[in-house]
Parts: structure tokens; sequence; C-alpha cells
């Protein structure tokens, strides 16, 4: 019996620190992104042949409970995505784009729906300086989106 109880008690020990280091490997992980310099709201300023937008489109990225979320406005609706990001490699991955749905000029819902479409193509980000931030396109090639901070 006495050796039941040993056992048992030792296994809880055991148990308890494991779960300490899990929680603090976590906590360092979230304190991580919310130093993350990609935080904050940025303004869509231009692909990579300068070509402009004629609406004003943002991007916000948050830190929701220790994952990246992203939102903001296109040129009808307002969009949201929950991206994958590796900092270390730089690499993004987005798989859907939800949106409302509101009606918008054949223009602007032209413009948003290659907006959406660029958005599921970025591979990786860079960050040029403290306000830039550039987004690479796996297709088309050699294409990028340029933020600025606001």
């Amino acid at each position: 019996m006495k050796y039941l109880l040993k056992l048992i008690l030792i296994n809880t020990l055991l148990l308890g620190a494991c779960s300490k280091e899990m929680v603090e490997a976590d906590a360092m992980k979230n304190s991580a992104l919310r130093q993350s310099e990609l935080l904050g709201q940025w303004k869509f300023k231009s692909y990579t042949d300068g070509k402009t937008p004629a609406f004003d489109v943002t991007l916000e990225i948050k830190d929701e409970a220790g994952k990246y979320a992203f939102s903001g406005r296109s040129s009808v609706n307002f969009y949201f995505t929950s991206p994958k990001i590796d900092e270390s490699k730089k690499t993004i991955s987005i798989e859907d784009v939800g949106s409302t749905k509101i009606a918008g000029t054949f223009e602007a819902n032209h413009f948003e729906a290659a907006f959406y479409e660029n958005l599921r193509n970025v591979e990786r980000y860079e960050l040029k300086d403290k306000n830039t931030l550039v987004f690479y396109l796996s297709k088309p090639a050699k294409e990028a989106m340029f933020f600025e901070k606001k």
C-alpha cells in the first residue's frame, strides 16, 4: 500500500512539472507575438508595378489569443482571415478570406475579388522598415503588395 501511495505521489509531481513547462512556453510565444512589428494598422499602397489602388484598402493585424488575425476594409466589404505565420521564416499561409456581403460597383467588386485572391496567394512577407510591409505572392510570379503603417 505504501508503495502504491509513493508511486501515485511521484507520478503526480512529475506530471505537474511537465504541464508547468508547457504553460511557460506558451506564455513566451504569446509574449513574442504581442511584441511583433507586424501588429497594427496598415494601408494598401500599391503592387510591384507601382499600380496604386483606386480604393482605400486597410489591413489590421492583431493578436487574438496568441494567434494572428487579419481584418480590414477592401473596396466594398469588410474582410477577415486567420493566417498561419512563421516569423522565423517570414512565411504566410492564408487559406480562406471571409467578408461581409455589401453590394458595390462593378469596378469595386472586380478589384475586391482580385485583392482577396492575392491575399490567398501570399507566401512570404518582409518588413522593409517599421512603416513598410511587403507581401510576396506565389502567383502571379514576382508580384508583391505594399502596405504602409497607419
